[in-house]
């Protein structure tokens, strides 16, 4: 991203167990994610506020992730296929 955010898995090896089409749509979520992160959040040392955990829904499941603009990075904790 053009402002240094990045994203990520708590656990590397979580995509390897992810369907292409799950994690297609994680990745594309977390893009969308991270580009509105941008422009909402004053980023890094000078951001003042928590870091926020969220859950996105997707079309075969559903991600937690957690916010931490001091640190630029979105970071995915957990993933449920259905």
């Amino acid at each position: 991203m053009s402002d240094g955010w990045t994203w990520e898995y708590w656990w590397p090896e979580t995509e390897l167990d992810l369907g292409p089409v799950l994690a297609g749509q994680i990745k594309e979520r977390c893009e969308e994610l991270l580009r509105a992160a941008e422009t909402l959040y004053i980023a890094g040392e000078r951001h003042e506020g928590p870091s926020e955990s969220q859950i996105a829904y997707l079309d075969n499941g559903m991600f937690e992730y957690l916010l931490a603009p001091r640190r630029l990075k979105l970071v995915v904790t957990s993933v449920t296929a259905y």
